[in-house]
């Protein structure tokens, strides 16, 4: 019997649920499949075929592929926190005009710029206290990007 020497607010039945779920998910298998968990208000998805809602579809290059997302929602469909992550055959240089003419279009603002050997990671800002933070790693032949939002206001 498993003994929690906390406050574990969890009852045991759905926690001998979730158990053998996150051993099924963990064991390894085809590393594309396509699944989505949903647990209250995360949504957390590999191989999504749709990205969270809070991150801006204008951000996106034109060619990826979709690896990870987790979506965190303070509301039943006010998005709070997001995370992305995929992957691109386009170049650095067609990434980074992407992203810096998106934030030129006025609703964005580019606060920081910085790269570092074969990362380069950008911050932006939005509308009522919106974060986006997207980090761009050269692989080589591939571009792996990650994407992580937050909003700080309950609007």
């Amino acid at each position: 019997m498993i003994r929690f020497h906390f406050a574990f607010p969890m009852p045991r039945i759905l926690l001998l649920f979730l158990l053998p779920l996150l051993f099924t998910a963990c064991k390894g298998g085809n590393s594309f499949a396509k699944d989505t968990y949903v647990f209250d208000r995360i949504t957390i998805a590999r191989g999504p075929e749709r990205i969270p809602a809070a991150i801006p579809r204008s951000f996106l290059p034109s060619s990826v592929t979709f690896i990870d997302s987790v979506e965190l929602r303070s509301g039943f469909s006010n998005p709070r926190e997001s995370y992305l992550l995929l992957e691109s055959d386009l170049s650095l240089g067609e990434i980074q005009k992407t992203l810096e003419n998106r934030s030129s279009l006025g609703d964005w603002k580019m606060l920081q710029k910085e790269e570092l050997q074969n990362k380069t990671s950008y911050l932006f800002e939005g509308f009522i206290k919106k974060s986006l933070s997207v980090l761009v790693y050269d692989m080589g032949e591939k571009r792996v990007l990650k994407y992580y939002f937050k909003k700080q206001s309950t609007y």
